[in-house]
């Protein structure tokens, strides 16, 4: 086999040594997707992963960067995050942030000095420890965490309503055991608890995970 080529039968196959902007890895993906191609069936783990793919788009689309389109508002959605976690605790120390949002330290102090800039949240130095300085949210980062919310449920409600009750019911139903599935002990449902705070529902499906695991529900951040 020459140098730089791909083996097996990909389509119009690409001399990669000559070739600078393709990405071995790209190609090794699209050769794989074309040769499950015609054979991919709805049964398959091949034709879930895709499914997964466009669901996790749309609700990146629709769920999450409409809201900040239609509001204009220069805010990233790990912005949005850091407004959401503080809006739901009230107020919190930054090592707080840094916890509930899976991050580090630095990326949150960094995050909370952007909202502070910003004019979304205030910081109330602790002298002697500048970790447990208390951040809390302004009138004007409250008020554009509800209306974001706001927009976010209405944008899902569009999406549920054409669909039929029974439908919705099994979309729900089918996404706990999904997560489920995907959860496999209890360090991995702490890893994926969003830390909700007030928005805590002791029905949550990874709140059983880790109480069937643990006896225990999570403790809230």
């Amino acid at each position: 086999m020459e140098a730089g080529k791909i083996p097996g039968n990909f389509p119009h196959q690409v001399d990669i040594s000559k070739k600078s902007g393709y990405k071995l890895s790209s190609l090794i993906n699209k050769h794989i997707k074309f040769s499950l191609g015609c054979a991919m069936k709805k049964q398959s783990a091949a034709y879930a992963e895709h499914v997964l793919d466009l669901f996790t788009e749309i609700l990146h689309k629709a769920i999450t960067m409409r809201p900040l389109q239609e509001i204009g508002a220069d805010v990233t959605p790990s912005l949005v995050q850091g407004l959401q976690f503080i809006y739901q605790h009230r107020v919190c120390p930054v090592r707080d942030i840094a916890q509930g949002l899976s991050m580090t330290y630095s990326a949150a102090s960094q995050l909370t000095d952007r909202l502070v800039r910003k004019g979304l949240a205030t910081r109330r130095e602790n002298t002697q420890d500048r970790r447990l300085s208390e951040i809390r949210l302004t009138d004007d980062g409250r008020e554009l965490v509800k209306h974001i919310r706001l927009q976010r449920v209405a944008s899902t409600s569009r999406i549920l309503s054409r669909m039929s009750p029974g439908c919705r019911s099994a979309l729900v139903e089918n996404l706990e055991n999904f997560i489920a599935a995907a959860i496999g002990d209890e360090k991995s449902a702490l890893e994926t608890c969003t830390h909700c705070g007030s928005d805590h529902t002791a029905e949550c499906v990874i709140n059983e995970l880790y109480r069937a695991a643990t006896g225990q529900p999570i403790k809230q951040v």
